[in-house]
């Protein structure tokens, strides 16, 4: 009697533990099912399985700007939400009011319903900042306004703005400045000039601001009698070492006959002279003429 009755204790135990066995798997397989569901699932299941924060606790007050992850899980956000609000604040976005809240990604409308009420934003820093803004942009109208003020006064009440005078006004050292001295020479017309002089090298006679097709409706007649050139300030081009693209540059020069220099002092390896050019196409004797002083062949 006594063997059946451990027979029976031992069949016992094998069928409890194979029972409990089968309640832990299951246990296991519904809570790897549930960590698995995506944000898009969790929506879709009843509000008292995923978001019902009111049925496990009360949420405590939370400023979204500014509490950590333990506050905002505890008020039932889910972690990957609070991941995205906290990469949303380190780019430097910010929640003004409590309804911008609502922007959070996966957040329903009844789980911010329930939170709404919660939420503190402290509205300190970004109104500091506007006002900030505000500040500088007024003090820069005014600074502006007040720069324009006097230049006014200064210049053009007290008439102080390039005095004209009659004078001699080297081409090749002068500035903008200088150049509105000179009776008939305003701002635009003296950069025409010196935008000029820079892409020929410089002046080597002032008959040739004539060619600045923009001053065409400047009595040039009035200006030129001021206007004097020091030809030791030109800076000619150093043929035997410019490219095809530098010497097109040049105002004298087109790129057929860039092409041709370069052509030639490949073939001769090193140009000596101007005339040098006279077997090329397209160089007669007023080019050769003109381009004289803008010409350097020096080894």
């Amino acid at each position: 009697m006594r063997n059946v009755s451990e027979d029976h204790t031992t069949r016992n135990q094998i069928i409890g533990g194979i029972i409990l066995l089968v309640i832990l798997i299951g246990t296991h397989l519904i809570i790897g099912y549930l960590s698995s569901r995506t944000p898009a699932e969790e929506q879709a299941l009843p509000l008292s399985v995923t978001e019902n924060a009111e049925d496990r606790h009360t949420p405590i007050p939370f400023d979204p700007n500014k509490s950590d992850s333990l506050t905002l899980l505890y008020n039932g956000l889910k972690p990957w939400q609070i991941k995205n609000l906290m990469k949303y604040r380190a780019a430097g976005g910010r929640f003004r009011k409590a309804n911008d809240f609502r922007r959070l990604y996966g957040l329903t409308d009844s789980a911010f319903r329930v939170l709404e009420p919660y939420i503190r934003i402290d509205s300190s820093e970004w109104v500091r900042r506007r006002d900030s803004l505000t500040i500088l942009r007024r003090e820069r109208d005014s600074l502006r306004h007040l720069a324009d003020s006097i230049r006014r006064d200064s210049l053009y009440k007290k008439g102080y703005r390039h005095p004209k005078r009659d004078t001699l006004i080297e081409l090749n050292s002068a500035d903008t400045n200088a150049l509105q001295y000179i009776r008939g020479i305003g701002a635009y017309t003296s950069l025409q000039i010196i935008d000029y002089r820079q892409k020929l090298g410089g002046y080597y006679t002032t008959e040739q601001i004539r060619e600045i097709k923009s001053l065409r409706g400047v009595n040039l007649d009035s200006v030129l009698p001021h206007l004097t050139v020091n030809t030791d300030s030109i800076h000619p081009l150093r043929v035997n070492y410019c490219s095809v693209e530098r010497l097109q540059r040049h105002p004298y020069i087109s790129f057929t006959q860039a092409k041709a220099i370069y052509t030639l002092r490949r073939n001769k390896l090193k140009l000596k002279n101007i005339n040098d050019l006279r077997t090329l196409e397209g160089f007669n004797d007023s080019i050769l003429l003109r381009l004289t002083p803008y010409l350097s062949f020096e080894p």
